[in-house]
């Protein structure tokens, strides 16, 4: 089978996406495509896979796959490279994308994309898992983020011990961040189903939203992450906004032996 797809990332953050607009479903078995796709050596390689397919209350309806072919709730960083290719589509510089986490609103702006990722839900603060002390978070998607001194390699050596904890309702995204100052903050993350990621969008919107609470930070902060930087914006209404760059590397044919 011959799987016509776009690779595109953001930050790092980096995904294979079959544009199947004006499609409303698939029946591609789409957890085995993700699991087989992403491989980094025999596959495309990626940290997920997303369907972009069209939407009956929305301008599209993004579905996102991990790496190991679970079912991602949500992803920011997905989220804005599905914005950018609807809005080549569209023409629109405003758009609605449906999510399994609901409808998402996004902006095309000359400094990148921005989206809106609604109102995090604080599960709990100040929880203690294997010596660790950090906060769980809901953003679409759970969020354990620590709050650390220095990074020292964290998500790499806790990472697959935090995902699947049974002190959690579920699996986790783990994030672990260091505050150069109210403004600026350094985040590393271990993302559940893929691992160490340059990047995550959510984990952004969480980790600050973490350091708010906590009286750490403003409401507008730059997230650095191994692979570039995003801006993360709360507004009044305690909404929060993602913004950053993204970039097509490069379209392709997928040759799927199934």
């Amino acid at each position: 089978m011959l799987i016509p797809f776009s690779k595109m990332e953001a930050q790092g953050n980096d995904f294979v996406i079959l544009e199947l607009i004006p499609a409303l479903k698939t029946n591609l078995p789409l957890n085995i495509l993700a699991a087989d796709i992403c491989k980094n050596h025999t596959g495309v390689g990626a940290d997920g896979l997303v369907i972009l397919l069209a939407s009956e209350v929305a301008d599209g309806k993004m579905i996102i796959y991990n790496k190991d072919g679970s079912r991602a709730e949500m992803c920011g960083s997905a989220l804005r490279c599905c914005a950018s290719l609807l809005s080549g589509y569209t023409g629109k510089k405003e758009l609605k994308i449906e999510t399994d986490s609901g409808v998402k609103r996004a902006n095309i702006k000359a400094e990148g994309i921005q989206v809106s990722l609604g109102q995090p839900t604080l599960i709990k603060d100040h929880i203690w898992v294997e010596g660790i002390e950090g906060t769980l978070v809901d953003i679409g998607n759970l969020h354990f983020v620590s709050y650390q001194d220095v990074l020292n390699g964290q998500e790499q050596r806790l990472g697959p011990l935090l995902e699947k904890h049974p002190s959690f309702p579920g699996p986790v995204n783990v994030e672990f961040v260091h505050p150069y100052s109210a403004k600026e903050i350094e985040m590393k993350v271990w993302e559940k189903g893929v691992g160490p990621t340059q990047a995550c969008g959510t984990g952004a919107v969480a980790s600050v939203f973490t350091g708010i609470n906590r009286g750490i930070l403003a409401d507008e902060v730059k997230v650095n992450m191994p692979g570039g930087e995003v801006l993360i914006r709360k507004l009044e209404n305690g909404e929060f906004l993602l913004e950053g760059p993204v970039t097509n590397v490069f379209n392709g044919v997928y040759i799927w032996k199934i």
